[in-house]
């Protein structure tokens, strides 16, 4: 399968080219609100990168370019909340709900963008079963994931540290070659190590 999108040029406006088309425009004015001061790589180009990856892979896959579209611009919306990185998705509903009304969207499309949001970020090894019940919810999630790869995933993961306080680098080896390491292996034998 390839993508029909050509990549993009310098100067390129990273939302593509259906940035523009309704209700698009609107659902980013009220959603800039909320994501114009992160710093934490969970910005409006994140928004705009995973819009534009969702557009793709909705032509391909004959999935809802709008359903699609705004859950890539409401989509963390979560991440803005609280001091510890966010909250979960399914507590800022009312919040994806409220700027999806405020920009005019159908209420049909309201509800399965919500589903999208609600089930983006589930995966098992924190414990959730994933459960994307529409095609349109997978494009999210895997757009989503793809925007945390690559160089640009590597620079949203400096950015996320910094701004959750988590350091480059531990002179002492204390942070995270013996606590994370400790935890990860009780982890690791405790729910993981009889599915190997």
């Amino acid at each position: 399968m390839s993508l029909t999108d050509p990549p993009p040029t310098t100067g390129d406006h990273p939302g593509g080219p259906h940035r523009n088309d309704d209700p698009f425009p609107a659902v980013a004015q009220r959603v800039r609100s909320y994501l114009d001061d992160d710093a934490s790589g969970h910005d409006m180009s994140h928004a705009w990168r995973v819009f534009r990856l969702c557009q793709r892979f909705a032509d391909d896959l004959g999935a809802d370019r709008t359903i699609v579209g705004c859950a890539a611009l409401v989509h963390d919306l979560h991440r803005v909340h609280g001091n510890d990185g966010g909250r979960e998705p399914r507590e800022t509903l009312d919040e994806v709900r409220s700027v999806l009304e405020d920009a005019r969207v159908d209420d049909k499309i309201i509800e399965a963008v919500c589903h999208c949001v609600a089930v983006h970020d589930e995966y098992e090894f924190r414990g959730h079963t994933p459960s994307p019940e529409t095609v349109e919810a997978e494009i999210l999630r895997d757009a989503d994931n793809l925007d945390a790869m690559g160089a640009v995933g590597v620079a949203r993961t400096f950015a996320f540290g910094g701004v959750n306080g988590s350091p480059m680098w531990d002179p002492e080896g204390e942070t995270y070659s013996h606590e994370f390491l400790k935890t990860f292996r009780d982890r690791f034998l405790a729910e993981w190590h009889g599915e190997l």
